[in-house]
């Protein structure tokens, strides 16, 4: 391995810090909250983001590492990994992040923003991912905690 190549390694290794499971919790808690309170934009926001570390968690616990997690990356290696090979997820869950950004766009950059069954729909699908992630991924029988 050349100089440069163990440099881009160890740089990577320095900078890598997995995503912490407890802040999977406290984004789903905060898109409940705000589900609670009426607020449906932050509701979805919060939703996406409880979503889209979970995978990061998911990822992580099976070794994948990534300096920086881009959101197509993260949607593409979470279906590969977890859908196609592992089938760990069922099929339906496939589009859970696409979807759920969706509407997190139109909550972050539009107007009106999301309705309340948008927000709801967001905020239960996220429920289920994470719920499904933590009994068969995280807690599994291969569990190798992120």
């Amino acid at each position: 391995m050349s100089f440069l190549k163990k440099l881009d390694l160890l740089h990577l290794l320095t900078l890598w810090r997995p995503m912490e499971p407890e802040r999977v919790q406290a984004s789903l808690q905060a898109a409940e909250l705000c589900l609670t309170e009426g607020l449906w934009d932050s509701a979805v926001s919060r939703a996406y983001y409880a979503l889209f570390q979970a995978a990061i968690c998911a990822l992580e616990s099976r070794g994948l590492r990534r300096r920086e997690w881009t959101h197509k990356g993260v949607h593409s290696d979470f279906v590969q990994h977890f859908v196609r090979r592992r089938k760990l997820v069922p099929t339906s869950f496939a589009g859970a992040l696409p979807s759920v950004m969706q509407l997190r766009h139109i909550a972050d950059y539009q107007q009106p923003g999301v309705s309340r069954r948008q927000a709801e729909r967001a905020v239960r699908r996220a429920r289920e991912v994470v719920t499904l992630l933590q009994r068969e991924v995280f807690d599994g029988p291969q569990a190798d905690n992120c």
